[in-house]
């Protein structure tokens, strides 16, 4: 793995397919979101489907201020792999020549009578990625709460 990418995964006790749902929905982000950064989903080029291949959202974010990023989606594979690359919103232009480029990587495998669930978040696009990178510890706690979120979710009682 790249020194530039950060992965966590966990075990979860549902099929693959209802946690694929879940983050190719944009709308229900907020709902996993472990950061507690997500406020809402805008512009979804495809609401009420799953995300597919280069279809893409807007996210209104507020982590130390708000701020919007656009998203697209750069792997789908159902029940497998949920990949969105983001940057800033358009409105944002300085901060696009600088920032941006980060991908988010949910990766599904079959383990046992459920899944193993590996969320990553992977700098190797991001212009400052050296910069951003001492984010890392907070990104790595922040996305188990993101799986354990998931799991409240999906996970029958």
């Amino acid at each position: 793995m790249s020194r530039w990418v950060v992965s966590v995964e966990r075990r979860i006790a549902a099929p693959a397919d209802r946690m694929y749902a879940l983050v190719a929905d944009p709308l229900r982000h907020k709902d996993i979101d472990g950061s507690g950064s997500v406020v809402e989903a805008i512009d979804v080029s495809s609401p009420g489907r799953p995300l597919g291949l280069g279809d893409h959202f807007g996210m209104r974010m507020d982590l130390r201020g708000k701020y919007v990023m656009t998203s697209t989606v750069i792997e789908a594979v159902p029940g497998r792999r949920f990949a969105w690359q983001s940057r800033p919103h358009e409105d944002s232009v300085k901060w696009r020549l600088v920032f941006g480029g980060r991908i988010w990587r949910y990766e599904f495998e079959p383990a046992g009578d459920g899944t193993l669930v590996r969320e990553s978040w992977d700098l190797s696009e991001e212009p400052l990625r050296v910069v951003v990178a001492g984010g890392r510890w907070a990104a790595r706690a922040a996305m188990h709460r993101t799986l354990d979120r998931m799991a409240g979710l999906v996970e029958s009682p």
